[in-house]
């Protein structure tokens, strides 16, 4: 029986028909590594390819990230407050006054808000502000919250209308006393007549919180339109800040945020610093030398002129009066000031 020749392809190349597949003659067998030859071979030639494909693009995304790595360290440096940025213009600790009754006559503060002993446009607030509430302890103001012996019926006027408000306890307060004129010679300019404080600047309290319940105390800036709250706080673990702006020809508005001490720690337990950078760009607040966030002026403005320094521990209305503060064996809460500074931008000066 003959074979049958093998089909020819178009181009030359033999072709095995479907029936004579089991006929064709195969060709030589070409020589074949050994497997384990084939396998290194495979590998070397798909690393070398992998590699002059992959490290292009990791280079290309190697180096954006470097870039940014290099730019986001100066902005985490800068989460801490530079104090060489700034200059001690004012220092205010509290160690020279024997008394209060000195540091009455002998400090720029006075113990009690301009006009009422209370702050009257505030409902929720229900203490009566006196001197009898403030006591220097080795070095430290004491604003002293308690109740009072019994309600006391405040009368005030307002715009010609007698209005009565029952108090229930007293407390202390601190402001600048209207002699403490702006200062020029720091960039300061009195806008309108008994205009007081300090325009722009570093401003700082380092105290330690009283705690209890319905206790509100503060430190802030009072200038108008403008307010700045560096420190509220009606708990012993967290604390806000505020910018109020309240424009005569147009609606008011705020902008707060509320914070924790590094690690929940109680802030009653020890004093910290509460701090705040305002320039006519923004309004920065620091706890304990840390950058907490920034208000910019675009976001919301604030008034360029000199702001009154108050320090305050107010009480909510509505707090236990039995019970008061909550705390064991007490019956009364102290902020207590260890001091309060303003500095300068040492570019400024």
């Amino acid at each position: 029986m003959s074979r049958s020749a093998p089909a020819t392809s178009s181009d030359g190349r033999l072709s095995c028909g479907k029936a004579a597949r089991f006929f064709c003659t195969p060709p030589p067998p070409r020589y074949r590594k050994p497997v384990v030859l084939r396998l290194a071979h495979q590998l070397s030639v798909t690393r070398s390819s992998m590699f002059s494909h992959y490290l292009p693009a990791a280079g290309r995304l190697l180096f954006p990230c470097l870039s940014l790595l290099l730019l986001a360290a100066p902005a985490s440096a800068q989460k801490r407050l530079r104090y060489r940025d700034w200059q001690l213009v004012w220092l205010e600790d509290f160690d020279t006054y024997r008394d209060v009754a000195d540091m009455q006559v002998r400090s720029p503060w006075k113990f009690t808000p301009d006009t009422y002993r209370t702050l009257i446009g505030n409902a929720r607030e229900d203490e009566y502000y006196d001197q009898r509430a403030l006591e220097l302890h080795e070095g430290n103001l004491h604003l002293v919250a308690r109740p009072l012996p019994e309600p006391l019926a405040y009368r005030y006027s307002v715009a010609g209308r007698d209005t009565v408000k029952i108090l229930h306890f007293e407390s202390g307060w601190l402001s600048l006393k209207p002699a403490l004129q702006p200062r020029r010679d720091w960039g300061d300019t009195a806008r309108w007549p008994g205009n007081r404080g300090v325009q722009y600047g570093l401003f700082e309290i380092r105290c330690r919180l009283g705690g209890g319940a319905g206790t509100w105390p503060a430190f802030w800036l009072y200038s108008g339109p403008t307010e700045i709250d560096v420190l509220e706080s009606i708990s012993s673990r967290s604390f806000s800040n505020n910018v109020h702006w309240n424009p005569s020809n147009g609606p008011a508005r705020s902008r707060q945020a509320e914070f924790q001490a590094r690690g929940g720690a109680d802030l009653t337990a020890d004093f910290h610093t509460y701090a705040v950078s305002w320039t006519a760009a923004a309004v920065t607040f620091y706890l304990d030398g840390r950058r907490l966030r920034t208000v910019p002026a675009t976001e919301l403005p604030t008034f360029p002129a000199p702001a009154d320094i108050i320090v305050n521990q107010a009480v909510v209305a509505g707090a236990p009066f039995n019970t008061w503060p909550g705390l064991p064996g007490q019956r009364q809460s102290a902020l207590i000031v260890d001091y309060i500074k303003v500095y300068k931008p040492r570019t400024a000066r």
